[in-house]
C-alpha cells in the first residue's frame, strides 16, 4: 500500500476511534450527572418533607423549589407543587398557594384533582375573593361529578361564597344541593343552612329584624 494512503487510513481510523471514545465518555458523564441529579432531588425531597412534618414550612420551601428547577423522573412535579401549595397555605400566603395548586393540577391524576380544586377555591375564600371562590368550587361538580364527598363540600362552600356576596337565593340552592338526601351529618347541616338563609329572607322581607 502507498505510504500516503496508509497514513490517511491510519489517521482516519484513529479519528473515528477518538470520536467513539468521546461519545462514550459523554454518555457516561451524562449518565453520572443524571444519577447525581436524581440522588440530589431525592435527598432534597426527603429533607423538605421532614421539615414540612415539623411545621418548618419556610425552610422546606426552597428545597421543594430546587426540585422543580432540576426535575426528577422519580418525583412527580404535581406532588412537589402540592407540597409547595400546602406550605404557603400554612404560612397564610394564600395567593402563592393558589399559584402552586394551579401548577399541581396540570399533570395530576384525575382522582386527586377535586381536592386540589377545593383548596384553590378555599384560598380564594380566605382572600375574600368570593366570586372567584364560588367559581372554583363549582368546577368540582361540573368536572368531577363522580367525586363523592368533594361534590357536596364544593356546593356547601359555593353557598358560603354566594352568601358572603349577598346572593341569598343562590346560596340557598347550593346549600340544598350540598344537603343531598339530608341523611349524613354534613347533609343535615347544609339543609339547616339552606333553611336559615330562607328564614333570613323572610324576616328581611317583612321589614323586621330577627334580633
Amino acid at each position: 500500500m502507498d505510504c500516503g494512503k496508509f497514513a490517511t487510513v491510519f489517521q482516519g481510523g484513529c479519528m473515528r476511534k477518538a470520536l467513539v471514545l468521546l461519545i462514550i465518555a459523554a454518555f457516561l458523564l451524562g449518565g453520572a450527572t443524571f444519577a447525581s441529579c436524581e440522588t440530589s432531588a431525592a435527598s432534597n425531597y426527603k429533607k423538605a418533607n421532614a421539615l414540612f412534618s415539623s411545621a418548618r414550612y419556610k425552610e422546606a420551601l426552597p428545597l421543594y423549589e430546587s426540585i422543580l428547577s432540576s426535575p426528577s423522573e422519580k418525583i412527580p412535579a404535581s406532588d412537589v407543587y402540592t407540597r409547595i401549595g400546602d406550605s404557603y397555605y400554612r404560612l397564610g400566603l394564600y395567593q402563592n398557594a393558589i399559584y402552586a395548586y394551579q401548577g399541581a393540577i396540570v399533570n395530576q391524576d384525575r382522582t386527586v384533582q377535586p381536592g386540589t380544586r377545593y383548596w384553590i377555591g378555599f384560598c380564594y375564600f380566605l382572600l375574600r375573593r368570593h366570586d372567584q371562590a364560588a367559581s372554583e368550587f363549582l368546577k368540582i361538580p361540573e368536572l368531577y361529578p363522580e367525586a363523592g364527598m368533594w361534590v357536596g363540600t364544593a356546593y356547601y362552600w359555593a353557598g358560603r361564597s354566594c352568601e358572603q356576596q349577598g346572593k341569598k337565593e343562590l346560596a340557598r340552592q347550593y346549600y340544598k344541593k350540598a344537603g343531598g338526601n339530608g341523611k349524613s351529618t354534613q347533609g343535615r347541616f347544609a339543609m339547616k343552612k339552606a333553611e336559615a338563609v330562607r328564614s333570613k329572607e323572610r324576616v328581611q322581607g317583612t321589614g323586621y329584624s330577627s334580633q
